[in-house]
């Protein structure tokens, strides 16, 4: 068999090349087509943002522009709270007495606001917020704090325009009436209520951030109790029980009149009540006793402090005891015993968003107040005027037994009494309305009133809007008392010494008025001349008398005394009515 024949090497080479250049080619003709294709499509599709609803970021922007505003009030509330806690909660209760608290509210809403401006990049947001009102009232039975603002909000990229929203921020408490089948003194049980803005009640009081503070009558700080216990009832109402003093009231009762019955002797008393005051203070403590009993509180503090307190108060008007009785130890024990019967507390707390609000009041079990105060002990000096220009009138008013309401106003008439709110208003002695008892006064310029007699009536105003009956006082507008010297007399006073004479004279000076009658109270200034010298002053006695002694000459002196001015209140001094200016005594 013939053998194959064999192609030559070099022409297969060159074939596979041929073949190889043709496919890189086409590949890259495949290659080129794609690439137009995808870039004939892109150059004519749409690019579409990531889509945002509007909807939800104002929605989002509002509610926390509602978070904000919470926590600006609480900014507010924190500030004032720390800065009344200082002063004992006595002061700073209102944030006119504290307005930088607000400072810290108004920069927290200018920071929210400019980090919010920030999480929206891109938008076109527009974010306007009115300057928020910030008010704190926490010196009554119904306290609260508050915020309210404005927001407008606009989305510039989506056109979305003009969109508002009010937000009002609160957080409202209510002190209530005792439970006075847990409260003896020792322990005080009472009842509030806390609310949160729309009237929502507040379910989740925490005792940690909550505190009960009482004060004792005549203290102008408040304690802080120790020890107490919080329940919640529901509805926003809570149980509060918390200690006050060591010992019940009927404890401290029984220690006032053992004191009384025991301790004190006739000498404690003044003589018209030597026989018979023990056992008067002894028989009206009973009669207080059996009003407690009767859960009558309101009359059994009234009596108490109003009957029996002022009779054992030392030098006090009404008292009946001598002025050096050491009655500290019983007056201590009624003051304990007050401020048992209608305890006065504060409680301070803090919501779980941290708003701060506090209330104050004097706590009780007589229900709604329906009555006006009541009006006692009017005064009025000088009276006679006696010439003064001005008089102070004082009164004390009261909501003690009439609804136990905080007093708010007080007011007096000239002769009759007009409508209510339209008399002369009166000023609170302490500076503030803020107790259910409360000194007034006030002071009537009489400069250019007609001598004569003129009634005054005055009457208060409670928190509840009623004012009571008034209560008036007499008072006589005199012209200015013209005084001057009577008469002058000499008496020569002898004092013997073995082997000569001593000598001094005695002046004795009577001022009168321009009716005749003497006066006491005058000051009368002069001085001796003669063989004595030396200036002299004194009083008149209720005679309209002072007598002055020169000083000891031996021989035959001279004694000369000179009547230089006499001065008292209210009065005008006329030398040229004197009877007499100077007189003399010789030996």
């Amino acid at each position: 068999m013939p053998a194959p024949k064999r192609r030559p090497k070099g022409k297969l080479r060159r074939n596979n090349r041929g073949q190889f250049l043709i496919l890189s080619a086409l590949s890259i003709v495949v290659i080129m087509v794609t690439f137009a294709s995808l870039l004939a499509y892109t150059s004519v599709s749409r690019m579409l943002p990531a889509r945002i609803d509007f909807r939800k970021v104002t929605t989002e922007a509002t509610l926390n522009f509602r978070r904000a505003l919470a926590a600006s009030l609480a900014e507010v509330s924190k500030n004032l709270d720390y800065k009344a806690s200082i002063s004992r909660y006595e002061n700073y209760t209102s944030l006119d007495e504290y307005p930088e608290a607000r400072l810290r509210g108004y920069e927290f809403m200018s920071d929210w606001q400019k980090t919010i401006l920030l999480s929206y990049p891109g938008l076109g947001l527009n974010l306007s917020v009115s300057q928020p009102y910030f008010n704190c009232e926490w010196d009554s039975k119904h306290s609260y704090s508050l915020a309210l603002s404005n927001v407008t909000l606009d989305i510039l990229a989506y056109g979305f325009y003009g969109w508002k929203s009010k937000a009002s921020i609160e957080l409202n408490l209510t002190i209530l009436d005792l439970d006075l089948n847990k409260t003896d003194g020792k322990t005080i049980t009472f009842y509030f209520q806390l609310l949160k803005e729309n009237g929502a009640p507040v379910t989740d009081l925490s005792k940690v951030t909550t505190s009960i503070l009482f004060k004792h009558t005549e203290s102008e700080e408040f304690t802080l109790s120790k020890s107490f216990n919080l329940t919640y009832l529901g509805g926003g109402y809570y149980l509060s029980e918390f200690s006050m003093y060591s010992t019940t009231i009927l404890e401290g009762f029984d220690e006032i009149k053992n004191y009384i019955s025991q301790n004190m002797t006739e000498d404690d008393f003044k003589p018209e009540y030597k026989a018979t005051g023990k056992e008067q203070l002894c028989n009206m403590l009973d009669q207080v006793i059996g009003k407690y009993n009767a859960a009558q509180l309101p009359e059994a503090y009234a009596n108490l402090t109003e009957d029996i307190r002022p009779k054992l108060v030392p030098g006090g008007a009404g008292s009946w005891i001598v002025d050096n009785a050491n009655t500290t130890y019983v007056l201590a024990w009624i003051d304990i015993v007050r401020s048992q019967l209608l305890p006065k507390v504060r409680v301070a707390l803090q919501d779980s968003r941290g708003i701060v609000v506090g209330a104050a009041c004097m706590l009780s079990n007589i229900g709604e107040d329906n009555a006006g105060p009541i009006t006692r002990f009017v005064d009025a000096s000088p009276n006679p005027t006696m010439g003064f220009s001005s008089v102070t009138l004082t009164a004390w008013i009261d909501d003690l037994t009439t609804g136990l309401s905080n007093i708010v106003d007080a007011e007096y008439f000239v002769n009759e009494g007009g409508k209510n709110g339209n008399g002369t208003p009166m000023a609170p002695s302490d500076g503030r309305f803020d107790s259910v008892s409360e000194g007034v006064k006030v002071v009537i310029d009489v400069s250019s009133w007609v001598p004569g007699t003129y009634a005054i009536h005055v009457h208060g105003k409670d928190e509840a809007g009623f004012w009571g009956e008034f209560n008036l006082i007499t008072i006589n507008v005199t012209e200015t008392p013209i005084i001057y010297i009577l008469r002058i007399e000499m008496y020569l006073r002898t004092e013997p010494r073995p082997f000569f004479k001593l000598y001094r004279a005695e002046a004795v000076v009577t001022i009168v008025d321009s009716h005749g009658k003497t006066v006491e109270g005058a000051r009368v200034y002069g001085h001796w001349s003669g063989s004595v010298s030396g200036k002299m002053d004194g009083t008149t006695d209720e005679n309209g008398m002072i007598s002055f002694l020169s000083r000891q000459r031996g021989g035959r002196p001279t004694f000369t005394f000179t009547v230089d001015n006499v001065v008292k209140n209210g009065c005008i001094y006329n030398a040229s009515l004197n009877v007499e200016t100077s007189d003399t005594i010789r030996v």
